[in-house]
């Protein structure tokens, strides 16, 4: 069930595997080589490829910020200026294993050498400075295992400090640490595997019982309603759906939402998607922006749940990033790589949109839950069950709740 601490609230996917040669002495990520099909007929037709930044990286868009390097502290500090100006809660930091584990055989989909354990310090100190939490995307590192995440939790909650402070609760509900499991789903994890799960989590709640957080774990929901039920075996409290190419699961197609439980899924929203520059054969999931309409279309189907992921804010390989971009065109002779740009060129156009709508469906959700509390006050119920200790509303959002009532689609009534 998602906690009251993080009831109405948005987070956005946030990768920290991109290096460059002023900053780390070489090209990490952006210089991404094309990945194989499992189908060796169709890989044949894909020759295998590595992109040569600076002239041309790996996305289909070219970054505001340049070519820029996840260690940069100027960079980083940026990010988390913008996050806080979207009024995003936490940054799920993409996290690719303990940089002194031995369990860890891989760091990431590209075999970058990108340590993004080594960031956790840069990352926390920018988040604290501009009062954004730092949620935790558990990626798919070679060697991960229930066990090895029991001690990777131990390791990331020690790195993040007692974590008890009052300005990492966004609504006043006492501090949440989040944890994002990635691919641990009803799909992928068969029964022994679940039962491991939900002993590493009954683990680590009865290990940190008492203290002033609640720990709180997330799983990859990829199919319909039927996926609850994978929750509850694994030990989960809820599931987010993450992939924001509607239809590549049942779970992140829009139409399927109303069936879901409000209480236990998290809908992934984003602006489209396009990974064909490291997948080529993969151009049957691209999914066009369409100015906006994409990235309204999903947010509008999003706005009655009690939690909001995005994805993503920085993912240029599969074009699902938010972080501001430009126009450019390759300087190659004979290039035919086409980099595509954002509406009206204007590089801050998502940064907007996100920001516009946050602010409604945040003031929809607390409308929302505001007046399940004053039904369950009058004895008439609600249509979901409600924690009475969950009452605090954001000064900023007050003359939202007061002056508004927002319908689906986020518009003024």
């Amino acid at each position: 069930m998602i906690p009251p601490g993080i009831r109405c609230s948005v987070h956005v996917a946030y990768y920290l595997w991109y290096g460059n040669p002023e900053t780390d002495g070489k090209w990490m990520h952006w210089d991404h080589k094309t990945l194989p099909h499992w189908d060796p007929a169709i890989d044949r037709k894909h020759p295998p490829k590595r992109w040569e930044p600076p002239v041309e990286a790996h996305s289909p868009f070219r970054p505001a910020r340049g070519l820029y390097s996840s260690a940069d502290p100027v960079t980083v500090d940026a990010h988390f200026a913008e996050l806080a100006s979207m009024g995003i809660d936490s940054a799920m930091f993409s996290w690719w294993g303990r940089s002194k584990s031995s369990a860890v055989t891989k760091r990431d989909d590209a075999d970058s050498g990108a340590d993004t354990d080594r960031l956790l310090p840069l990352v926390l100190a920018a988040a604290r400075r501009h009062k954004v939490d730092v949620s935790f995307h558990i990626e798919p590192y070679g060697g991960r295992s229930p066990e090895t995440f029991l001690d990777d939790a131990r390791h990331l909650l020690e790195q993040k400090g007692h974590v008890g402070t009052a300005e990492f609760a966004p609504h006043g509900g006492g501090d949440v640490v989040t944890f994002f499991v990635y691919d641990v789903s009803s799909r992928h994890t068969p029964p022994p595997e679940r039962k491991r799960w939900k002993l590493t989590f009954e683990t680590l709640r009865e290990e940190f019982k008492g203290l002033s957080f609640e720990l709180v774990f997330f799983c990859l929901w990829m199919e319909n309603r039927g996926d609850a039920a994978f929750v509850r075996e694994a030990g989960f409290d809820a599931g987010y759906s993450y992939f924001a190419a509607t239809g590549f699961t049942p779970a992140s197609s829009p139409t399927n939402w109303p069936g879901m439980p409000r209480d236990l899924f998290v809908p992934s929203v984003g602006p489209g998607y396009d990974d064909s520059m490291i997948r080529p054969w993969n151009t049957h999931n691209i999914r066009p922006r369409t100015g906006s309409q994409y990235y309204d279309s999903m947010w509008a189907s999003a706005m009655d749940f009690d939690m909001v992921t995005i994805t993503s804010y920085n993912e240029w390989g599969e074009g699902t990033q938010i972080e501001p971009a430009v126009q450019y065109e390759s300087p190659k002779p004979g290039s035919n790589v086409h980099y595509v740009h954002y509406p009206d060129n204007d590089p801050n156009f998502f940064v907007k949109r996100t920001q516009e709508w946050v602010r409604k469906y945040k003031a929809h959700c607390r409308i929302r839950w505001n007046t399940n509390e004053l039904l369950e006050e009058a004895g008439e119920g609600a249509d979901v069950n409600i924690r009475g200790d969950d009452r605090s509303v954001r000064q900023d959002d007050e003359d939202d709740l007061k002056k508004s009532k927002l319908n689906k689609n986020g518009n003024e009534l």
